[in-house]
């Protein structure tokens, strides 16, 4: 019975953290875009730095996943020290905002670059360090997809907080912290916020946690490794599908309160509930998945309908009607659809890629992912400015269509690498 306990107890904990580590990235992706735009910066300065953080990923953390591999009390070394500097550039922008308020210098926006890029690196390696404790969740007779589903849905529910709270109470008010106020100290809070609820997955005993199997190779070759991930198809497919979709979703995230300013004429307090909003509709989504993820009898079937969905919500958002109802209904439509692919695509993929290496190559979905945060900021702002004499709402516009097709390309992808795996199979 205690080992029961035990492992419902790890489960938990893994779980807060999911919740926990939301309270961290939502306050950055909601609020972060607009303190540039307010010190007169450009999309391009976001942009460019997604794409450096994704190259940091790239060099750095299939190696790392190597390492935690081989080692679960390195593998929560690792959880330890990421979940730390995300904390502190969190802080660190959020003092140096509110202290030099709009008045942004060179030299400013190259440092508050750099933190956010600290930050991304960081809060992306945590994700492929949690991630691999899946794999031995279902090892130990749980449902993974549940198990997928819950942690991501418990996640949302921290965005979903997260947002409504900051929107609410510190944002849209006139409180005031340590002489921090509005978005720089909705930073601060959500960084606070994060660590706290952290803690019990962080301090726990690595020997209490799960041991990966080790892996049957002693030394890391980047090269090698990135030449089994493109030589298997299928993992390739998968992954170059995944990143598509996942290249519309997070173009959108990073511009999302822009868009909602510029076609919809939001107001800050106003994009916060759209955000509470969506996000709490993807929570119902994610739970519900969960608790009847065990009923689902064909589960790449399902991952191409969540895609196909998504897809659906991007032309909705694109072409609905400048008022705030229809904008609403979009982002409840698009929270439903993300709660429908992504939970089960993670899920999936820790079942086509080696037992024994899960951190490894989640680094590698990581990087995928990440990508996209190459590709699809640096497309926007080409496609922004090649059409700088159209007005502003319908250069915003047909970004999001850009993007509903490029997810679409994804769908394709993803069905590839499932028709190679049902070949594998038979």
């Amino acid at each position: 019975m205690r080992i029961i306990a035990n492992k419902m107890l790890n489960i938990r904990r893994w779980y807060l953290y999911d919740f926990a580590n939301s309270f961290a990235s939502s306050v950055i992706i909601f609020y972060f875009s607009l303190l540039l735009s307010e010190g007169g910066a450009s999309d391009t300065w976001i942009g460019i730095s997604a794409a450096i953080s994704t190259v940091i990923l790239l060099i750095f953390y299939p190696a790392l996943g190597h390492k935690a591999d081989r080692s679960q009390g390195t593998l929560m070394k690792y959880m330890r020290v990421s979940s730390v500097i995300m904390v502190f550039t969190l802080f660190a922008i959020g003092f140096l905002t509110n202290t030099f308020l709009e008045n942004y210098t060179y030299a400013m926006l190259f440092t508050l670059c750099f933190l956010y890029i600290l930050f991304q690196t960081s809060f992306q390696g945590s994700y492929v360090f949690y991630s691999s404790f899946m794999q031995h969740f279902k090892e130990i007779g749980y449902n993974k997809d549940k198990i997928s589903g819950l942690g991501m849905g418990l996640g949302q529910l921290g965005n979903a907080v997260s947002i409504g709270v900051m929107g609410a109470f510190v944002v849209g008010s006139s409180l005031v912290l340590y002489s921090l106020s509005g978005k720089s100290l909705a930073l601060v809070l959500g960084g606070t916020i994060f660590i706290v609820l952290a803690i019990p997955f962080l301090i726990q005993k690595s020997e209490e946690g799960h041991v990966q199997a080790k892996s049957s190779e002693a030394t890391f070759s980047l090269k090698e490794f990135l030449r089994k991930v493109f030589l298997d198809k299928k993992v390739f497919y998968y992954l170059l599908g995944y990143m598509l979709v996942a290249d519309s979703v997070s173009t959108l995230q990073i511009y999302l309160t822009l868009y909602l300013k510029n076609v919809f004429g939001f107001t800050e307090k106003m994009s916060s509930i759209g955000g509470a909003v969506s996000l709490g509709m993807l929570f119902i989504t994610c739970m519900v998945f969960g608790f009847f993820a065990y009923k689902i009898t064909n589960r790449n079937k399902m991952l191409v309908i969540g895609g196909s969905v998504y897809i659906i919500a991007f032309l909705l958002f694109g072409f609905a009607p400048n008022t705030p109802l229809y904008a609403y209904l979009s982002l409840i439509f698009a929270g439903f659809a993300y709660g429908l692919f992504f939970p089960l695509a993670r899920s999936l993929y820790s079942d086509i890629i080696p037992k024994e290496a899960q951190a490894e190559y989640f680094s590698s979905f990581i990087i995928f992912e990440r990508a996209a945060t190459i590709t699809g900021p640096l497309l926007w702002v080409v496609v922004f400015w090649l059409l700088s004499e159209y007005p502003t709402e319908f250069r915003y516009r047909t970004n999001v269509i850009i993007l509903a097709f490029i997810a679409m390309i994804g769908i394709y992808y993803i069905k590839k690498a499932h028709a190679m795996v049902r070949v594998e199979i038979h």
